[in-house]
Parts: structure tokens; C-alpha cells; sequence
């Protein structure tokens, strides 16, 4: 029996499997039946079964009953002897089962370890699934999904399943297990490096061995790039809990521009128990998600799709709010935290909670000056002059060199000047960057239309 895929069905297969989703809204025993009838015919789908699963809790419900998990191991177990001699048989079987109690472990049991003798991954995936739903605090039943999606070659699937799984067994080792290995499969994947043999056979000999092993080295060419990245992971096979190799794995897919992949292993590494400690990791990732987004920007900019281009850019800005806001809550002494934040709030309108932040990251004397200036910002925005013209002085005052920051300083004291009426102390904020750099924004045609203003 080979494994099915609904989309390459044929179309009045399709429609069916349409008009049972319709009458799973309005009449589920009769969607059960449609279901069922199909699976018949395509047992290989795993789709339908699904569906088919969704009909039978809406009409048979889940519960076990009070004796439900004793009765299903002593009476209704999985017939081993028929998975072993006729496996298509024993898949049959248990549907035929479940039609009539869908909460029978012995059933689902019996599917899980016949699609798996078939090689229908997909399916004993499924069965385990459901398994794990059944009996949450169960382990094995999560484990074996992922793996089965391993099997699949389903990646993605095991890795988000077992991410998932994760959050209710944190630090199970055979839930990170899994997660390494469809993290190592993935990558090897990626780069066509899934044959050991044809692995070695690009190593030219022992010395190049030895020279891909140094993870730390920058690799620029792409090709050099992607046999490092898989000989790395070859390595974190055999040493999983190294959080350097993650580090330097993360690292070749950061130059490579494959964030996605970066914050992948980067999220394997935080598994790892030096990972757990490790605070910084958990900024990295939110550098690299972030980057990942700008990155999507700008190919849907390239591509003129303004509607994407919006969409993303709002879940950068939220991403952004939302990862500043976590850091200054886990970490309420750290100023370049609330500076960030607070830069944000400025961004968004949210005055008065950016200069609360603003506020405190100005006690870090290399923020001083940037907190000050955004502060004043502030104040200006509020139409709060004179607190924006005592900030943006104050900043003024502290530094010493017309660098950057102070031009930036200068002009937007200029500009609350400007804002409360005062254009005489405005033009002469202006003069002060027109002296120096002339080409500074505005100030040279700011100067000239004063200067004319007064000549007329």
C-alpha cells in the first residue's frame, strides 16, 4: 500500500472529501459515513482518516469511560498476530473498531504499528497523535509521532510536533532526541548530504576532514558554506549536548542568510543544559527572527507586493514591541533594554510609557545622551516645549564633540524652538550644525531662508 496525498486524488475524490467537511458543521453522523466509505477505497490517504477522526469525536465523543485504559489493555489490545501477517488487514480492523468507540487505545495501537509495517509513516504518525491526545501523560505515545514523521522524512512536522510536546514534557530527552535528529536530517536535506557515502566522497582527504572540522573558521562560498553546515551536523549527532557546535552551526546559517535554519538549531542549542543558562541565546534568536522578516520585506518589496510588504512590516514592528517589552521584564536592570523599549514606545505614539523608559535608561551613563534626546523627542510630541528644550540642553551641554549625536541633539533643539515660537533661538541651534556640516539635513536651506527672510 503506498502512501496517498488528497491533492494528486482524483478531482470527484476531492469534492467528497469537500462535501464532508460541509456536513461536519451540520450533520457529523453522516460525514462519518461519507468518511468512512472513502477511506475504504483510499486507505493509503491519511487526509481522510483524518477527517474521518474529526466525524467520529463529534459523534462518539472521546471519553474513555472509568475503566476505559484497564479494559483496553486486558481485553482490547492490539491483535499482534494480524499486524504481523496481514497488516492491510489489521489497519481495516481497527478502523472498524474506532467507527464504534473512537477512544479505543487498543485500536489506535493496532493502526499506529500496521501503517508503520506497511511504511505508511504518515499514518502511524497520526495514530500516535491521536494516542497522545488520549493519554496526555503518556510519553512514548508524542516520541513515537515524531519519529514516524522522521521516518516520513517529514521534518517540519516532527520538529513542530515535538516543539510542542515539549512544552508539556520539558527536557524529555527522547522528545530532544528527536528533535536533533530531524534537525540533523533536515539540514542534510538542505544540502544533499543525506548519503554517508556521497558525504565522504566530497571530502577529498583526511587534511580537508580535519580543516571542515575547525566550525569556527568564516565560510563564504556557498558550497564551502553547506559541507561545513553538514559535517557540523554530523558532528552534533555523536555530541548533542555541545552548545558550541550549535553556536558555530547557527553561525554558517547566519552567513549564509538561511535565518530560518539559524533560529532552528539556535532553539536545539537553548535544549542543550549549558543552552539553558545561556541569556544571551534568547536575544539571538529574536535578532535572527527579526532578521529573517527583513529579509522577507525586502523580497516582497523587490517584487512589488505592497500588501505583504505591509503585512510583514506590522509583525516586524510587533515582533520587535513584543521581544523588547519580554527582555525589560526579565530583565529590569538592564538599560540598553529599556532604552530599546522605550524607543519603540517614541515610534509608536505611546509618549508617556517611552519616557517612563527613557527615563530609567538614562542612569547608564553611554545611554545618557540617547535617552535625553529621546526625551526631548518626546516631550516635543506632546507639545511639552519647555521640558523638551531643558532635555535636549541638558544633552547638548554633555557632549563635547559635534559627532552625529550631537547634530542630532542640536537640530531637534532647533526644532521645539521652532515648535513654541522661538525662531530667533532656533536659527541659532541651526548655525551651529550649518557651521560644520552644511550638507546636515535641512539646515543649509533653513539658513538661507531665514537669512532671505530677513534681507526682504
Amino acid at each position: 500500500m503506498n502512501k496517498v496525498i488528497l491533492k494528486d486524488l482524483d478531482i470527484r475524490i476531492q469534492k467528497q472529501f469537500a462535501a464532508i467537511e460541509q456536513n461536519l458543521k451540520t450533520n457529523a453522523q453522516y460525514a462519518m459515513e461519507l468518511a468512512s466509505g472513502l477511506l475504504v477505497r483510499n486507505p493509503g490517504c491519511v487526509e481522510i482518516r483524518r477527517i474521518l477522526r474529526r466525524a467520529q469525536k463529534s459523534v462518539l465523543g472521546t471519553s474513555k469511560g472509568s475503566f476505559g485504559g484497564l479494559f483496553s489493555g486486558l481485553m482490547g489490545g492490539p491483535n499482534l498476530k494480524l499486524i504481523e501477517s496481514d497488516p492491510v488487514a489489521a489497519m481495516a480492523d481497527a478502523e472498524a473498531r474506532l467507527s464504534k468507540k473512537y477512544s479505543d487505545v487498543g485500536a489506535h495501537k493496532q493502526l499506529a504499528a500496521a501503517a508503520a509495517k506497511l511504511g505508511l509513516w504518515d499514518t502511524a504518525a497520526f495514530a500516535h497523535e491521536e494516542l497522545a491526545e488520549l493519554e496526555p501523560e503518556e510519553i512514548s505515545h508524542p516520541v513515537a509521532a515524531a519519529n514516524a514523521h522522521i521516518e516520513d522524512h517529514e521534518y517540519d512536522n516532527a520538529l513542530a510536533y515535538a516543539d510542542l510536546k515539549l512544552k508539556t514534557f520539558p527536557g524529555n530527552g527522547e522528545l530532544m532526541e528527536a528533535v536533533r535528529k530531524a534537525s540533523v536530517a533536515k539540514t542534510m536535506r538542505k544540502g544533499n548530504w543525506e548519503s554517508t557515502e556521497d558525504f565522504r566522497s566530497k571530502l577529498k582527504d583526511q587534511d580537508e576532514a580535519t580543516r571542515l572540522e575547525q566550525a569556527s573558521r568564516v565560510m563564504t562560498d556557498s558550497d564551502s558554506a553547506q559541507e561545513l553546515i553538514a559535517n557540523i551536523a554530523k558532528r552534533i549527532e555523536s555530541d548533542t549536548e555541545n552548545l558550541g557546535l550549535y553556536k558555530d552551526i547557527v553561525r554558517q546559517f547566519t552567513l549564509t542568510g538561511d535565518y530560518d535554519s539559524a533560529v532552528a538549531w539556535l532553539q536545539r542549542g537553548r535544549m542543550t543544559p549549558l543552552g539553558r543558562v545561556d541569556v544571551a541565546l534568547e536575544r539571538q534568536e529574536q535578532e535572527l527572527v527579526i532578521r529573517g522578516l527583513e529579509k522577507r520585506i525586502k523580497a516582497a518589496q523587490a517584487a512589488g507586493d505592497t500588501a505583504t510588504v505591509a503585512a510583514l512590516e506590522k509583525e516586524e514592528a510587533d515582533l520587535r514591541l513584543t521581544s523588547a517589552t519580554t527582555m525589560v521584564e526579565r530583565y529590569p536592570n538592564d538599560h540598553n533594554y529599556r532604552f530599546e523599549l522605550g524607543s519603540l514606545l517614541l515610534n509608536l505614539g505611546r509618549l508617556d510609557e517611552a519616557i517612563q523608559q527613557l527615563q530609567v535608561s538614562q542612569r547608564n551613563p553611554k545611554l545618557r545622551q540617547s535617552s535625553l534626546l529621546g526625551l526631548g523627542r518626546a516631550f516635543l510630541a506632546g507639545r511639552k516645549f519647555d521640558l523638551a528644550v531643558e532635555q535636549l540642553q541638558l544633552a547638548k551641554s554633555e557632549l563635547t564633540l559635534m559627532n552625529d549625536l550631537k547634530k542630532e541633539v542640536i537640530y531637534a533643539l532647533g526644532g521645539a524652538f521652532e515648535a513654541a515660537g522661538k525662531e530667533k533661538e532656533a536659527i541659532d541651534e541651526y548655525k551651529l550644525i550649518y557651521t560644520t556640516d552644511s550638507a546636515y539635513r535641512d539646515v543649509s536651506k533653513r539658513i538661507n531662508d531665514f537669512y532671505a527672510k530677513s534681507a526682504s
